[in-house]
């Protein structure tokens, strides 16, 4: 199973009381610094990517579910400019708490979980700088609603993550994902 990976960007917003969109991802926007590396997404990355089943959390932790692609509370379509999401809250106390923080404006990004198999990115040196292009991801596991991201466009202030910490939430994730196929 490849390596679940986790990018923060993009701007969400609150169009009434429970329903947020936004982009969970942008094609042809450079990353920030990664940690020794940015990143870029290929407007073609979703072509062949499976959205029947994905999960919008926050702050990617599984237990504070927002919507689904497979129950149609979560509505996703790729265009042009990249993964637009629609997603209807549920009447819970976190996403209530996380519709108020989206209409103070305190957490307004988004997030997602993915994998790719071997060969679908492509990495470049540009100068002292490596540059990834992220040509097919083969599994979009979840987008989530975040206070830090890691695309220039969104307006956080901080978005710092080193090439460790991606492999470290990589791991994290993939056990994650493990002990839930275990409980099947």
């Amino acid at each position: 199973m490849p390596q679940l990976e986790q990018r923060k960007m993009e701007t969400v917003k609150s169009s009434d009381n429970n329903v947020i969109e936004g982009y969970a991802l942008r094609f042809n926007s450079l990353s920030k610094d990664l940690g020794g590396f940015q990143e870029i997404i290929s407007p073609t990355a979703l072509d062949n990517t499976d959205l029947s089943d994905v999960r919008c959390f926050i702050d990617h932790d599984s237990s504070l579910i927002l919507g689904r692609t497979a129950n149609d509370t979560l509505k996703l379509t790729v265009d042009e400019i990249g993964l637009h999401f629609r997603c209807e809250l549920p009447d819970t106390t976190y996403a209530r708490d996380l519709n108020v923080s989206i209409s103070r404006g305190d957490i307004n990004e988004c997030s997602f979980g993915f994998s790719l198999k071997d060969g679908d990115d492509a990495w470049e040196k540009d100068g002292d700088d490596y540059i990834r292009t992220l040509n097919s991801i083969s599994q979009l596991a979840e987008i989530s609603i975040v206070s830090i991201p890691a695309y220039a466009e969104t307006n956080a202030t901080i978005a710092q993550r080193s090439l460790k910490q991606v492999i470290d939430e990589q791991q994290k994730r993939k056990l994650t994902l493990e002990l839930e196929l275990a409980t099947i």
